[in-house]
């Protein structure tokens, strides 16, 4: 597995099935986290590539996931929840301005978990973020609500 623009695929790292909170695969997680910060990767606009309802459902999606992990105690952020709220202002800027401040955010968390929605392997960003990841040696956390269990 290497970085720099890499493809990467849900079994190369641990998968955590997140379908139900709690349960053992959460609590498991919480244990990796050891009450550090967790930076969410998922995609949204593959740059442009997906159309405007298929961001949208994956905005809802990640917004929801973010808000049920809060909830539960674990500490995350998501670029795509915070940036979203900055674009839904008038806001607006490209891929290569987010993702400078998105690593700004990224340096400051202890694990990448990276949220399974369709399509996140063909995401450029999400593939980014992985080799962020990699690069700095931070762990990789899949975390899947289709069935999955930790491997």
């Amino acid at each position: 597995m290497s970085a720099n623009g890499s493809s990467y695929t849900q079994d190369q790292f641990t998968v955590f099935n997140l379908k139900h909170i709690p349960s053992p695969d959460f609590f498991h997680l919480l244990a990796e986290l050891n009450g550090g910060l967790m930076y969410l990767a998922s995609p949204y606009s593959s740059k442009g590539l997906v159309e405007a309802p298929v961001r949208r459902r994956r905005l809802i999606k990640t917004i929801e996931f973010t808000h049920r992990l809060l909830d539960s105690g674990c500490w995350v952020f998501s670029p795509i929840v915070y940036g979203s709220g900055i674009e839904a202002n008038g806001f607006t800027h490209d891929n290569k301005w987010w993702m400078r401040r998105d690593f700004e955010f990224f340096k400051h968390c202890d694990v990448l978990g990276v949220y399974c929605l369709d399509g996140w392997e063909d995401s450029p960003g999400v593939n980014k973020e992985i080799d962020w990841a990699l690069v700095t040696n931070k762990k990789v956390l899949m975390l899947d609500e289709a069935g999955e269990t930790a491997q």
